[in-house]
């Protein structure tokens, strides 16, 4: 899945169960936990390969969690922002 097929899943699952806490990778896919007794989030979530685990996120985000996902088929860190 592209970064933002990733981002996508994210936001349709953030809209069925609540706000993303834990991403990571397992079994050929990313994986995600996620907080089924909080709101959903009021904008989606951006993710950002972290390679260099410095935890970044764009000017005016904030860090949601950081991990490891799958993007174009390869493990790689991230930082999920909002």
């Amino acid at each position: 899945m592209s970064k933002d097929e990733l981002e996508r899943w994210i936001w349709a699952t953030e809209n069925n169960t609540g706000p993303l806490k834990e991403i990571a990778c397992a079994q050929g896919g990313t994986v995600g936990t996620f907080d089924e007794d909080a709101p959903t989030p009021p904008r989606a979530a951006v993710v950002n390969q972290d390679n260099e685990n410095t935890g970044s996120c764009p000017p005016g985000k904030t860090p949601v969690c950081s991990g490891r996902a799958y993007i174009s088929g390869v493990c790689v860190p991230v930082v999920v922002c909002r």
